[in-house]
């Protein structure tokens, strides 16, 4: 499952196409993710500007920009 963070941001079709591949290549048992080593947060790059972030292990992700996710993993 994937939710944006902030409604108000406006995701380009193309990002979101690409950050639900990614899920689902993760939910397929690829590797795409990277482990934070600060928090054990799960994150892949969906592209310069766009993060997807889980902080369940993977069981819910949240879709942000670069800005709100370097905010977010310092929570």
């Amino acid at each position: 499952m994937m939710i944006d963070h902030n409604r108000r941001q406006i995701v380009e079709p193309s990002i979101r196409r690409k950050a639900c591949m990614l899920i689902n290549s993760f939910k397929n048992g690829k590797r795409v993710t990277k482990k934070l080593d600060l928090n054990g947060y799960l994150k892949m790059d969906v592209g310069p500007f766009w993060r997807v972030l889980s902080k369940d292990g993977g069981h819910n992700w949240v879709l942000m920009n670069h800005q709100t996710y370097n905010r977010e993993i310092r929570k």
